[in-house]
């Protein structure tokens, strides 16, 4: 019988916002905190069954996509004494590269996006490998890894005592994660653990938005777009995959778009009022539920749970921007000290 190997993945918090929760009144607001994973992301989910898969088959590679999900596969690679090989371009941050190549990862970089196509699917057949990223132009994924995303509705009607969600927010770029969560409500509905399934909400940035677009046109064929600059990078892809449109219409859930000015408010919004230090992508689900809040989409007494997918640690060059220059060091003086708190952070100290 084969082991499988954990690196402690699972078991996140689910965090009740009730600050934010009051603000919006929003009667039980949560964050479900992926970044307590070991490489502080959702993905640690996915890679974990990937990487078992990959060695019972006898595959000695995994095969990924990068940013998070490279980070993982590496870490997950050296554990189960696999090799990741990972496809970058160049906007990725160096904080996922050098977490990578810390675990062993191997990096090749791409021009564009659409370049790894060819590259994954030559590695999956001539070198054996197992993908744990979609290798193709309409994304499919790994069917075998996805169901780790299961465990976060797993545990998240386990944490709420066995009662449901009216709303999950999941920040979505090809959409495994909202789907694999999605079939984690279904499992327990189909066994009897839970009574009712949530509406399950696909939250997107405007730099792409494929599913909100497909949404809108009404039409089952999901549309194609050229993904714009966004802070919310990681989850800016040309298409989403039907899996996701799957989860959201079944779900009768909703697709919904934000700025990034709705995300990087809604970032410090996590950071200020609830000591949630969120990335840039995952402010997307807050972002999301704000403006649903506006539309009335989301009732006042709804229990409503974003999914954090990772922390603000990973994107540390798209947060700095928003951010002046600190002021230059100063002596052990007060007049300083309180000039410095008056001009930078308008925080006057008149003792």
């Amino acid at each position: 019988m084969e082991i499988k190997i954990t690196l402690g993945e699972g078991e996140t918090s689910l965090l009740k916002c009730s600050d934010l929760g009051r603000e919006l009144e929003i009667k039980n607001l949560f964050v479900k905190d992926e970044s307590r994973n070991p490489t502080y992301s959702f993905k640690d989910r996915l890679v974990s069954v990937g990487a078992f898969v990959a060695r019972h088959f006898g595959s000695k590679y995994l095969i990924a996509g990068g940013g998070n999900l490279a980070a993982g596969a590496s870490a997950y690679s050296a554990k189960y004494n696999l090799e990741t090989i990972s496809f970058e371009t160049l906007d990725e941050s160096k904080q996922a590269i050098l977490q990578t190549l810390s675990y062993g990862g191997k990096i090749v970089y791409l021009k564009k996006y659409e370049d790894r196509y060819e590259l994954m699917k030559k590695c999956v057949d001539i070198l054996k490998g197992h993908p744990v990223s979609s290798y193709t132009p309409s994304p499919t994924g790994d069917p075998y890894s996805q169901e780790g995303y299961k465990t976060i509705a797993y545990e998240i009607c386990e944490q709420l005592k066995w009662n449901v969600p009216d709303k999950v927010v999941v920040p979505t770029g090809q959409g495994f994660g909202l789907y694999g969560i999605w079939r984690g409500f279904v499992d327990l509905y189909e066994i009897g653990l839970i009574d009712s399934l949530p509406n399950m909400i696909a939250a997107e940035t405007d730099a792409c938005g494929s599913l909100t677009k497909t949404f809108l046109d009404k039409n089952e064929k999901i549309k194609r777009v050229v993904p714009e600059k966004t802070v919310a990078r990681r989850i800016a892809v040309p298409k989403v995959s039907y899996k996701a449109y799957r989860a959201v219409k079944d779900s009768n859930g909703k697709a919904v778009s934000v700025t990034d000015d709705e995300i990087m408010s809604a970032l410090l919004s996590f950071a200020r009022r609830e000591g949630i230090y969120s990335s840039t992508t995952s402010a997307v689900s807050l972002a999301a539920t704000y403006k649903l809040r506006e539309e009335e989409s989301i009732e006042k007494d709804s229990t409503v749970v974003c999914v954090m997918t990772t922390g603000g640690l990973k994107d540390p060059d798209y947060i700095e921007k928003n951010f002046p220059d600190l002021p230059s060091p100063i002596h052990g003086d007060w007049d300083e000290f309180k000039k410095i708190m008056k001009t930078y952070y308008d925080l006057s100290i008149d003792i």
